[in-house]
């Protein structure tokens, strides 16, 4: 389990300004920077995947711009879009539910599934594979449901909605 600080240790009175009726909430760019490392540091992180696959951060790691490319990913690479590892992509499941996707697989305009999520379907908020939706959990929280909702249902709103929307698939654990 990851240990995270009480808000207040960590952040101040960033607490305080949730509880006002306006409708912004200011931060400080260092606040809201600490924010998304807490946020970041969670993720599977592939040191040699990412220097790989960017040259450019191998070069400014290389070049001591940077202590590492973990350190680059934590800094400004989530902003910038880039994958801190190699995404597993469930193939089958993207080309049916992306029909866009096997259209220009056949057109030969894409190679594979995994080639256009990583330098295409990421960025276009797509998933590299089925999510696991808790389907009653999530009709409930999001879709308003009160009655039972197909599993179809729920995980489409998701796939096709909700993900974006940064909507959870299912509780927290």
């Amino acid at each position: 389990m990851v240990n995270i600080p009480h808000p207040r240790v960590a952040f101040g009175d960033l607490p305080d300004q949730f509880k006002t009726d306006a409708d912004e909430v200011r931060l400080p760019r260092k606040i809201l920077a600490r924010l998304l490392d807490l946020y970041i540091s969670s993720w599977d992180f592939d040191e040699d995947w990412y220097l790989t696959t960017y040259p450019d951060i191998a070069t400014a790691v290389s070049s001591n711009g940077f202590p590492s490319g973990w350190a680059h990913f934590r800094a400004v690479g989530y902003l910038e879009g880039r994958l801190g590892s190699r995404p597993i992509v469930d193939s089958e499941w993207y080309l049916e539910t992306y029909p866009d996707v096997a259209e220009a697989m056949l057109d030969g305009k894409v190679a594979s599934a995994a080639e256009h999520f990583e330098n295409f379907g990421y960025a276009e908020g797509r998933l590299p594979s089925k999510p696991g939706v808790d389907t009653q959990w999530y009709a409930r929280r999001y879709m308003r449901a009160r009655q039972s909702v197909e599993e179809k249902q729920a995980h489409d709103d998701f796939v096709r909605r909700g993900y974006r929307g940064l909507a959870l698939p299912a509780p927290p654990r």
